[in-house]
């Protein structure tokens, strides 16, 4: 975590990074914010300045003082594997992307892999650091998911305080860069848990644990491949009862429905629904007829039963 940005560090910290002063990018703040992640609850404090002898005091320094995370030299042409020239941002990634990762993995609670890590690492480096890098390194300009950086800087309307900028907006990218791991190795450990429950499929039924497991594309995935045996999804509902969801035929057509619940059901609530569906604790369908709830799992598997009669 870091505790202070500016140009002179705090002896609070445990360790001490560095970057240029003044205006900042995407690139920078991007590579800051993975080494955050990287290093946990280590106390950082980010030291902003073009001073050689402040520089050289510093346990990291990246995009400026010649080290290995400065692109900037002459000469410079470090590429991936598929060409694409790195950045600050993806050189910092690619030193500290694992250690990144599994500092989310222990903050969540979820194991995976070596493999499954390594995977992540270069998932999240094409997806998210590669525009990032392509940027800056002026190779590409395109939007992408931190194009919002630039909007942090002071305008030249007000008394510049860059480092108050890039100490708000390196906040925000932490968390954001922090929910994409995290997402990333949810996607692993929900592929691993589905692969245990379509075992257990019943009646074109799949059972979840939680409404927030990301099962779709696994689902339509496993779908395509098995006669498309999966018609609904159930689970416990966050505010009580149970809830059963249709599955989409393709991700294309993912608002379409494989079995869609009866028409008469939509916009039915706990007052009418019981004596319209024939099913004493129903207690919701939704107009669009994909989503149902009812007071216990017995009763969401009759109304998906229904459905599908």
């Amino acid at each position: 975590m870091f505790i202070g940005v500016g140009e002179n560090s705090s002896t609070k910290c445990t360790m001490k990074f560095g970057t240029h002063n003044g205006i900042f990018h995407c690139d920078e703040v991007l590579a800051m914010a993975a080494l955050i992640i990287a290093y946990g609850n280590t106390k950082i404090y980010v030291v902003r300045t073009r001073n050689p002898d402040k520089l050289n005091e510093l346990d990291i320094v990246i995009d400026i003082g010649g080290g290995k995370f400065d692109h900037h030299m002459p000469g410079f042409n470090v590429c991936r594997p598929t060409g694409e020239k790195y950045a600050s941002a993806g050189l910092v990634w690619r030193e500290f992307a694992e250690e990144a990762i599994k500092n989310i993995m222990t903050k969540e609670g979820i194991s995976i892999n070596e493999d499954e890590i390594k995977a992540i690492k270069e998932q999240i480096d094409r997806e998210f650091i590669i525009p990032v890098d392509m940027e800056d390194n002026g190779e590409k300009i395109s939007n992408h998911t931190f194009s919002f950086i630039s909007k942090f800087l002071p305008s030249w309307l007000e008394t510049p305080n860059y480092d108050d900028a890039f100490s708000r907006v390196l906040a925000i990218v932490v968390d954001i860069l922090e929910a994409i791991i995290k997402d990333k190795i949810v996607q692993v450990a929900t592929k691993k848990e589905l692969q245990k429950r379509y075992d257990f499929i019943n009646d074109g039924i799949l059972e979840i644990p939680a409404q927030t497991m990301p099962w779709l594309e696994d689902v339509v995935s496993y779908n395509e491949s098995h006669g498309y045996r999966v018609k609904f999804i159930i689970f416990p509902y966050p505010a009580g009862g149970w809830a059963a969801q249709s599955v989409p035929p393709s991700i294309e057509k993912k608002f379409e429905q494989l079995v869609s619940f009866p028409k008469e059901w939509a916009g039915g609530n706990e007052k009418t629904l019981p004596a319209i569906s024939g099913i004493k604790d129903a207690i919701f369908c939704h107009n669009g007829c994909f989503f149902v709830r009812a007071k216990s799992k017995d009763g969401i598997i009759k109304m998906c039963k229904i459905a599908m009669s």
